[in-house]
C-alpha cells in the first residue's frame, strides 16, 4: 500500500523537559507524538477506547485552564465508555498512558472534537514548548527536538521536504533538520544551541536529507524559539508538515 497521511508521523524525542537544566533530544520516542491541537473551547475531557478491554489503564493529562493555571489529573480508561475528567481544560498540553492500550485510546472535548487518537501500542502525545516562559528582562531562545517518521513498511516516500505551517506562532519558531537520519544528538538544555544542522533554522521548506524518507526511516527535526523580554503569554500553535511523492 502506498505512504499515506497517516503513515507520516511527527513524534517526540526522548528527551523533552520543561526545565532549562535537563537534557534535551536524543532518539525518537516512536511512543510520544507531537501534539499540535486543542479543544475547539474550554471543555471537560472525554477518553475512551476502541477495544472494550482496555479497563486497567490510566491516563495522565496535564493542562491548562482558560486563566492559564497549569492543571493536572489522572484518568481510569473504561473500555469504549466516556470516562468524563474533573477539570475543564482551555488547552491539552500532554496525555500519558501509565500502560499501552490494545485499542485505540481518543482523547476529545466534550463536545466530542477531537484533540488526538493514540494509537494502540503507543503511549501519548506532547505539545512542543508548553511550558516555556519569556524573562522579564532578557529575550529568550529555546530549542526542543522532535522527528518526522514515515511509517509505512514498505515504501518510501520521495520528494520528501518539511513545510512550516504559517499561523499560530510560526513567527516565533523556526526549524532546522539534523545532517544525518535517524540521529541521537542531545544538548546540555533547552537554551544550548544544537549542531549538526548545516542547514541552519528557517521556515523551509526545506527537503528531507537526499530527498527521501525510506520505510520505518525517521528524520530529526530541530525547533527554535525566540521569546523577547517580557513577552506575554499566548494560547497558540506550532506545526510543521511533510509532503512527497509515493509510488
Amino acid at each position: 500500500m502506498s505512504v499515506v497521511g497517516t503513515n507520516l508521523v511527527i513524534y517526540t524525542a526522548v528527551n523533552m523537559p520543561t526545565d532549562n537544566t535537563t537534557i534535551v533530544g536524543g532518539d525518537i520516542n516512536s511512543g510520544i507524538r507531537a501534539s499540535f491541537d486543542d479543544p475547539s473551547s474550554a471543555s471537560q475531557i472525554i477518553i475512551y477506547s476502541s477495544d472494550v478491554g482496555d479497563t486497567s489503564q490510566n491516563l495522565t493529562i496535564t493542562g491548562r485552564t482558560v486563566a492559564g493555571m497549569v492543571i493536572s489529573e489522572s484518568m481510569a480508561l473504561n473500555g469504549t465508555v466516556n470516562v468524563t475528567s474533573t477539570y475543564t481544560y482551555g488547552r491539552v498540553l500532554h496525555a500519558l498512558l501509565d500502560t499501552t492500550a490494545d485499542g485505540v485510546v481518543s482523547v476529545s472535548g466534550s463536545s466530542v472534537n477531537k484533540i488526538t487518537d493514540i494509537p494502540a501500542g503507543e503511549s501519548g502525545f506532547r505539545r512542543p514548548f508548553y511550558d516555556a516562559t519569556a524573562s522579564v528582562d532578557t529575550a529568550q531562545t529555546y530549542y526542543e527536538k522532535v522527528f518526522v517518521k514515515n511509517n509505512n513498511s514498505i515504501f518510501a516516500l520521495t520528494d520528501a521536504q518539511i513545510t512550516e505551517v504559517n499561523d499560530g506562532l510560526s513567527s516565533k519558531i523556526d526549524f532546522g533538520l539534523e545532517d544525518t537520519k535517524q540521529a541521537d544528538q542531545t544538548i546540555t538544555n533547552r537554551e544550548t544551541v544544537p549542531t549538526g544542522i548545516g542547514g541552519g533554522f528557517g521556515v523551509g521548506p526545506s527537503g528531507i536529507i537526499n530527498d527521501i524518507l525510506l520505510q520505518n526511516d525517521y528524520q530529526g527535526i530541530w525547533f527554535k524559539l525566540s521569546l523577547d523580554a517580557g513577552e506575554s503569554a499566548t494560547n497558540s500553535f506550532y506545526e510543521v508538515q511533510i509532503s512527497g511523492t509515493t509510488v
